[in-house]
Order: structure tokens, then C-alpha cells, then sequence
């Protein structure tokens, strides 16, 4: 019962000392499980010359530029590439869970799925696609947009996968847990009594003065002395998985939409050619709160999602398109990031600061838990409908 067989051998003992036999936790183990997970077995290792499969061999891809770009390339990959880019969501195992255990038809993002049949069977059974499905159920909502006049103009789907999560408190209360204390500085610092200017003179006798015993005036029990175990420098920040921050932002988004607490509107703009807070104030009066704070969220980057590659063309690395939009962002230089920015959005985020604390205007990059949980109102444009929508649908980036 204790890791031992019928002769009285421990297994790793055993394992060590018969001809073959691998620790499960040993790093030859480990490799076989990934090889296995790659499709590639340990006999076609041993295909070859000098023991190296002709899978793993590298190619070289001549690229547009001068130099010769040398790339490890893999069967599976090359197929990928050649074949026309379809994206798929990343779908969690709980996920699943919640889709198997609930059918509906209004699941439009699993439309194709090739991962796993149960799921396309949720999909295409013969559900009443009439039914108003509960919060957390992973269904697609449909969501009026609205004009300034908050008038409908037309409708928007947004996906469920992403907009349609169930209340986790436990992670949201992690997510901003973690963004409040890698906001704290740390610098806060205090002088010891060896720090404090003077003191090096014992200030009288160690007796005969009928005094306390006393060594330098800048010890903690004299006034203007060191400070006695005070704050000190100090790294806060945290580390959180993206798996949990990205759950977490998902669920603020979708309990939003739940309580009918968000609102897409067709363009959030400021007619005036010069920047009028009175004008955003009055766009804000027509939703009847007066004591309601609003999150604006609107595209500012103007990047054309259409040239949009899914491989990197030198290195051969796959780049969601939020990850392609970050890094052009990332690398254009700070003159380039002004010019690129809409003027538009220049002009209602200076209109939004004169509002203080009733209104905020963020970009995708910048929409985060607290903020989600700090206003009370999301009012997002379709421009940042569909960054966020690219942004959360993506798995974290995996390199390969």
C-alpha cells in the first residue's frame, strides 16, 4: 500500500533496475508523454540517420527579405498553414460541461467545431430556439444598437462564450485582488536611527545624572530620532494566471449584460470640433441616472483588422489577431501612436474629464475588471465590441 509490489520492491527501485522501465516522474518519461501527445512514437525516433526522425528535420523558407530565414517546421503545422485559416474558440472543460448539460441553438461561435462531436450535437439539436436562456448558459444575446438619440439602429450579436459566462465572485475577487496590489508603488521608506543626521555623541554620563541611560538624541524615544521598524521599500505585485484574469474580465462583461447594465451605441462622438464636456453631459442625461457613473469603451487605434496574417511571414509563429494588433501597436514609435489615434477619441476622452468620477473613456486595451466593477454603466461602441470579442476569444499566447 505504500508504493511497493508483492516482493517487498519499492516500483521507482524496480523501475531503475529492470532493463526498460521508466519513473513515471522521471524527465524521460515526461518526454515520451509529449512526444506521444505530438504524434510522433519513440520508433520513429529511431527512423533514420543519427537517430533523428525526419519529422523534426528543419526546413528553410526563403522570405521576401535578402537574408535566409531558418525555421523548425513541423507535418501538422505545414498543413495548418496551407489550408485557409479558420478561427475556432478556446472552449474550457467547464465550459463543455455547460454546453453538453444545456442545448440551445443560439451558439453560433461553435458553428464547424471539429474538437469534439457532443459539442456540435448541443448545438444542432432541435432546441426552442424561442427560449430566453438564464445567465451563465453560454447563449449568444442579441443586444439593440442605439443611436444618440437612444433609438435602435440595428442589432449585434455578442457571443456567449464570452458575454454569457456564470457569476464567479471568488474570480473576480481574485482578478481585483491582483490588479489593486500591483497598483501599490512600494516606495514608502522611513529613517532608521543610523540614518538620521547626528546622534554620534552620547548625549551625557552613563551615570551619575540620575537620568535614563541614553546612547545618541536620534534614537526612536527622542524627538526628531529614527523611526523604530517603519515601512520600507517593498515589491507588492502579484502573479495571477491569464487563464484566471481573462475568466475574470469574461465574467464583469456578462454580468453587466445580465443586470442590463450595457449598452452598444452606433458612435460615441463630439460634434463640436473642440472638445465640450456639456455635450457628453447631456448624452449622458438621456438615460435618466443622475447618480449613475458610465464606462465608455471606443476603438482608437484604427487598425484595419482586414490585413490581418495568422502567421508571423519570417518566423512562422501563430498570432491571434489580438496579439497581431498588440504588437503593431507595441512597436509603432510614440509620434506614430498620436497620428494614429482618432481624433474623435481625443476630443470625448478630454470631454470626460471635467466629469471626474461620473464618466470614464478607455480603450480595449485599457477595459479591466475594477473599472467594470467601479462604474455602473458600460456603453461600448461595435468598433470595441469586436476588439474586445478578438481579444477574449483567444486562448493565452502559446509559442511553438
Amino acid at each position: 500500500g505504500h508504493g511497493r509490489d508483492g516482493d517487498g520492491e519499492d516500483r521507482p527501485t524496480r523501475a531503475r533496475r529492470e532493463p526498460g522501465g521508466v519513473m513515471a516522474g522521471s524527465g524521460l518519461a515526461w518526454s515520451l508523454r509529449m512526444l506521444r501527445r505530438g504524434g510522433i512514437s519513440l520508433q520513429g525516433l529511431l527512423v533514420g540517420q543519427k537517430g533523428v526522425a525526419p519529422a523534426l528535420l528543419p526546413k528553410t523558407n526563403t522570405t521576401t527579405s535578402s537574408a535566409l530565414v531558418t525555421r523548425r517546421l513541423y507535418a501538422s503545422q505545414e498543413a495548418v498553414q496551407d489550408a485557409e485559416h479558420v478561427h475556432r474558440p478556446y472552449v474550457t472543460r467547464r465550459e463543455k460541461a455547460i454546453i453538453e448539460s444545456y442545448a440551445h441553438p443560439a451558439r453560433e461561435y461553435l458553428r464547424g467545431w471539429e474538437g469534439d462531436a457532443r459539442l456540435g450535437e448541443a448545438v444542432d439539436s432541435g432546441a426552442d430556439a424561442a427560449e430566453v436562456a438564464d445567465q451563465g448558459k453560454l447563449v449568444d444575446r442579441v443586444v439593440p444598437v442605439l443611436n444618440r438619440s437612444l433609438e435602435s439602429v440595428g442589432e449585434v450579436t455578442l457571443p456567449g462564450l464570452i458575454y454569457d459566462q456564470p457569476l464567479r465572485k471568488d474570480i473576480v475577487h481574485r482578478v481585483v485582488v491582483w490588479q489593486r496590489a500591483n497598483w501599490r508603488q512600494g516606495t514608502v521608506k522611513v529613517k532608521t536611527r543610523s540614518e538620521v543626521r547626528g546622534g554620534g555623541r552620547k548625549p551625557w554620563p552613563q551615570k551619575g545624572t540620575g537620568r535614563a541611560r541614553a546612547g545618541s538624541i536620534r534614537s526612536p524615544l527622542f524627538r526628531g530620532g529614527g523611526k523604530a521598524h517603519g515601512p520600507r521599500p517593498k515589491d507588492w505585485s502579484q502573479q495571477l494566471n491569464s487563464k484566471i484574469r481573462r475568466l475574470g474580465l469574461r465574467v464583469a462583461v456578462s454580468s453587466k449584460l445580465a443586470t442590463g447594465r450595457l449598452t452598444v451605441v452606433d458612435e460615441l462622438r463630439i460634434e463640436s470640433e473642440v472638445p465640450k464636456t456639456r455635450e457628453l453631459r447631456e448624452f449622458l442625461d438621456k438615460f435618466e441616472a443622475d447618480r449613475t457613473s458610465f464606462l465608455l469603451v471606443d476603438d482608437a487605434a484604427g487598425v484595419d483588422w482586414s490585413s490581418y496574417e495568422p502567421y508571423h511571414a519570417q518566423t512562422g509563429v501563430r498570432k491571434s489577431p489580438w496579439q497581431w494588433r498588440s504588437n503593431l501597436l507595441r512597436s509603432a514609435k510614440r509620434e506614430e501612436k498620436l497620428e494614429s489615434r482618432c481624433e474623435e477619441f481625443v476630443k470625448l476622452e478630454r470631454s470626460a474629464k471635467n466629469l471626474r468620477k461620473r464618466a470614464k473613456v478607455v480603450q480595449p486595451e485599457g477595459l479591466n475588471v475594477y473599472d467594470l466593477l467601479a462604474f455602473d454603466h458600460l456603453i461600448m461602441t461595435p468598433r470595441a465590441v469586436k476588439a474586445v470579442t478578438e481579444r477574449l476569444s483567444h486562448p493565452p499566447p502559446r509559442f511553438y
